[in-house]
């Protein structure tokens, strides 16, 4: 018997009582580690957040709902660590970002946990958990990468981690529907992975444990592939252009979802526009570089994996919605109905997302007074969880913060900072209308990313004089004179 059957077998023998106090006990030493080493604690939760999956599916499925909250294990000492007991070096800096307004509109979106139809105090901050957990990450990121080398060999090294994910993906290609390779967290066991709707093949979700997960995976790390691609600095971009970049499209066609081959092809194309400008890239032959890439790419993906272009290519063609109406009208039709139903004040924060029903079940808490309506829209989920008040304070921050990545990318010189902050924008519009709340991927993230745009902002609080030349400069005068903001040491 194969190690992969032996492993879900075993875990499944252990009682769920005996996982919480090992999980509990393992989550105090974890919050404990993450509290001293912050920094490496969320490098370390964005790694878990590619495997959270494959724990779920295949080592403890028995204690799924556990291993959910892996990452966030490691973020809950890292924000203890950052926001209230700080490094003394960081109180030297500052963050120019609004965070009263964003805090503010965060708490309107909490509200929502106080609706008596949700009927319990941890359903509650769970939606809350649901919603906002992430975006202390924007005000982390810009702190967490010493200088400029370090940000640019980690984000290499994380490009590199999704070439074994991508390999398991062909795996379970050739694997059959019913396999444990194709299971999905939650128990699949008896109705086997998601088709095509035609065909035997499964639709594939490497260590995610959904469909979306690995969806997200695919434009987010095809997205980081491009922004390597566009610095000169990048080493082994052999490696991305003959090894990565055709593996991701390989499982964008053996995933079947078109939004990931469309949100990778808007973000390629925004590139190209902007490097027209010479404005984005340091790369001097970025241009010629992107054009090889996407050619390799494509022709090592269909060639190598036709049968898997054509499943896509068929479910493409068979899909009954087209472009507008996917933007335009479920839209609208979602938000019409959501509000309809929702009403002013919504069905509860997170009542709609699947966790909270596991959750329920296995704390044995009694159902909610009134079922939220499921819609396949996130907007007009929103809008039935939180009610219209809260759904307008959602969008509002979401709108704010793309504002805030544009004048990011205006301050930001030509180089690194502002290719990150360009991807973040054209990757962050077709996301408004993707799943981001009920996807916790999408959401880690994301706020990961904005994070890492908001790096211009960062600012010195000390007025040190620097001599450059026969000329004084005070320091924030100097910091903007440097290539990059986070070249300068920040903690």
């Amino acid at each position: 018997m194969s190690i992969s059957l032996i492993l879900p077998l075993a875990a499944t023998k252990v009682p769920l009582s005996t996982l919480l106090i090992v999980g509990g006990a393992a989550a105090f030493v974890l919050i404990a580690w993450s509290y001293s080493h912050w920094r490496a604690a969320v490098k370390v939760a964005f790694v878990a957040l590619l495997v959270e999956g494959a724990v779920r599916k295949w080592l403890l499925p028995q204690g799924q709902e556990l291993a959910y909250f892996l990452k966030d294990v490691f973020l809950v000492g890292a924000y203890i660590r950052f926001f209230l007991a700080p490094d003394p070096e960081l109180r030297g800096y500052r963050l120019r970002i609004p965070g009263a307004l964003i805090l503010a509109l965060c708490a309107v979106v909490s509200l929502s946990a106080f609706n008596p139809n949700i009927g319990s105090v941890i359903l509650g901050a769970y939606g809350v958990k649901i919603y906002v957990f992430y975006i202390p990450l924007m005000f982390m990121m810009p702190f967490l990468f010493r200088t400029q080398d370090e940000m640019k060999r980690n984000l290499l090294y994380y490009s590199w981690l999704g070439i074994p994910i991508c390999l398991l993906g062909i795996l379970q290609w050739q694997s059959d529907t019913f396999s444990v390779m194709n299971t999905y967290a939650g128990g699949m066991d008896e109705a086997g992975a998601t088709s095509f709707g035609f065909g035997n093949k499964a639709r594939i979700t490497g260590t995610f444990s959904y469909i979306t997960g690995h969806t997200t995976f695919v434009i987010f790390f095809g997205v980081l592939n491009l922004i390597l691609l566009s610095w000169q600095e990048t080493r082994r971009k052999w490696l991305i252009m003959g090894v990565s970049l055709p593996l991701l499209g390989a499982n964008a066609f053996m995933g079947g979802s078109r939004s990931s081959l469309f949100a990778i092809a808007l973000v390629a194309g925004g590139f190209v526009l902007a490097s027209f400008g010479g404005k984005v890239a340091t790369s001097r032959q970025f241009l010629a570089t992107l054009i090889v890439g996407f050619v390799i790419s494509c022709s090592g993906a269909i060639y190598m994996f036709a049968e898997a272009t054509l499943y896509w290519e068929t479910r493409y063609k068979a899909s009954a919605d087209s472009f507008e109406d996917r933007v335009f009208g479920h839209t609208f039709s979602a938000v019409s109905m959501g509000l309809k139903q929702g009403g002013i004040g919504g069905f509860g924060i997170g009542t709609t997302h699947p966790a909270t029903e596991a959750i329920r079940r296995v704390l044995k808490i009694d159902p909610p007074k009134r079922r939220a309506p499921v819609f396949d829209h996130e907007m007009g989920q929103i809008m039935v969880e939180l009610g219209i008040f809260g759904f307008l304070a959602w969008y509002a921050l979401r709108i704010m913060l793309l504002f805030l990545a544009w004048s990011a990318f205006r301050q930001a010189p030509p180089g690194p900072l502002r290719s990150i902050a360009l991807a973040t924008i054209l990757l962050y519009c077709p996301y408004f209308l993707m799943s981001v709340v009920l996807n916790h991927t999408a959401n880690f993230l994301i706020f990961g990313m904005l994070g890492l745009t908001m790096l211009p902002f960062l600012e010195s609080t000390v007025q040190r004089k620097v001599v450059r030349g026969q000329r004084v400069l005070n320091r924030p005068e100097a910091a903007a004179a440097e290539p990059a903001a986070v070249a300068r040491r920040v903690g």
